[in-house]
């Protein structure tokens, strides 16, 4: 079924943090023992190595907004959505990525997120511009 309006504003507010690039926000929705997997990587778990990893990425970027193209919601607080990335480069270049997610939120903490989506072009762009810097 749809997800709730209080689910799309939780996913809303949260990734406008992450867009923000705020570490402290963005990371105040996920659980101490949460796990995060991006298609075949392996699992990442708990708060601080998840929020690590997302900072890391996103201090390689001017920022990253998210679309929610539509969201579903089930019973045990399981979520999936479709959304697009905006990935604004620090040169001005903007892609925009299609990704399908599923995150687990359990008393309104997420306890696991699943991210299926082909970065290539991100990191072929940010290697370009890497080479444009350094040129």
């Amino acid at each position: 079924m749809r997800a709730s309006t209080e689910t799309v504003r939780m996913l809303t507010d949260y990734y406008a943090a992450m867009e923000a690039n705020s570490p402290a926000e963005f990371s105040s929705y996920y659980a101490e023992d949460m796990t995060l997997t991006f298609g075949n990587s392996p699992e990442i778990r708990g708060r601080n190595d998840i929020t690590a990893a997302f900072s890391a990425k996103l201090d390689q970027v001017a920022s990253l907004g998210h679309d929610l193209v539509n969201v579903w919601e089930e019973e045990g607080g399981i979520v999936f959505f479709e959304s697009v990335g905006r990935w604004t480069l620090r040169g001005g270049e903007v892609l925009e990525i299609k990704a399908s997610s599923k995150i687990t939120i359990l008393n309104g903490k997420f306890v696991d997120q699943r991210i299926y989506v082909d970065n290539a072009p991100v990191d072929d762009a940010l290697k370009r511009e890497t080479v444009r810097r350094t040129a």
